[in-house]
């Protein structure tokens, strides 16, 4: 098992105008990504119940995004999501909200933490909220999304919208996105007819004899 206090610290190492190749920080978030030992999710929140900088809590969140990808751990979502409700730093937050998005959720998992973060004005907790409903495939996660989808002029919300309804969406979406098949804008009406087409991929397989 690695140090954990070593790799953090040199995740959070920031020398400017150096390339990846020769980044030491790039080297250990890579290094991160390998992670698959169970027994970091207790190393990781021991060290989180100590004050850390925000740069320091982003990278913990980083390695336990990775470590519940590798292993399948619905228990690092879970523990993630106690960080969603705490955490105040906008790109401490998005970081714990996009390792959510990769991680398998338990059903009874009470989403709320993510939801109240939908209307956020920081665009960057919002749309990384957006994506972490993807792994809640619940109506309540779908009830959110189309809620947002109805309401929002942001284009960019409505991207992340119709990627998360096409992993979650159920035919109750279908109306709210064909709406947005005729926008002007490319991306929102190409992910739009991605989602419709995965939606009623999925619809066609579940009603199959």
């Amino acid at each position: 098992m690695p140090d954990l206090e070593d790799l953090i610290s040199r995740m959070c190492l920031s020398k400017p105008c150096v390339s990846s190749a020769d980044s030491k920080s790039w080297h250990a978030h890579r290094e991160a990504e390998r992670l698959s030992d169970p027994m970091l999710l207790g190393e990781i929140t021991a060290y989180l119940s100590k004050k850390r900088s925000k740069d320091e809590r982003k990278a913990a969140y980083f390695v336990l995004g990775k470590v519940g990808k590798n292993i399948g751990s619905t228990e690092c979502s879970h523990v993630l999501l106690q960080y969603v409700l705490s955490e105040k730093n906008k790109y401490a937050l998005s970081t714990a909200l996009d390792m959510i998005a990769d991680l398998p959720l338990k059903e009874s998992e009470d989403i709320t933490p993510i939801s109240s973060l939908l209307l956020n004005d920081r665009w960057i907790v919002r749309y990384s909220a957006i994506r972490a409903l993807r792994s809640a495939p619940s109506p309540e996660s779908e009830s959110n999304l189309i809620a947002l989808l109805k309401c929002t002029q942001d284009d960019y919300d409505k991207v992340y919208c119709h990627s998360a309804l096409s992993v979650i969406g159920t035919e109750r979406s279908l109306p709210v996105i064909q709406s947005s098949v005729s926008s002007r804008k490319k991306d929102v009406k190409e992910s739009a007819a991605y989602a419709i087409e995965n939606i009623q991929r999925r619809i066609r397989v579940t009603v199959r004899p």
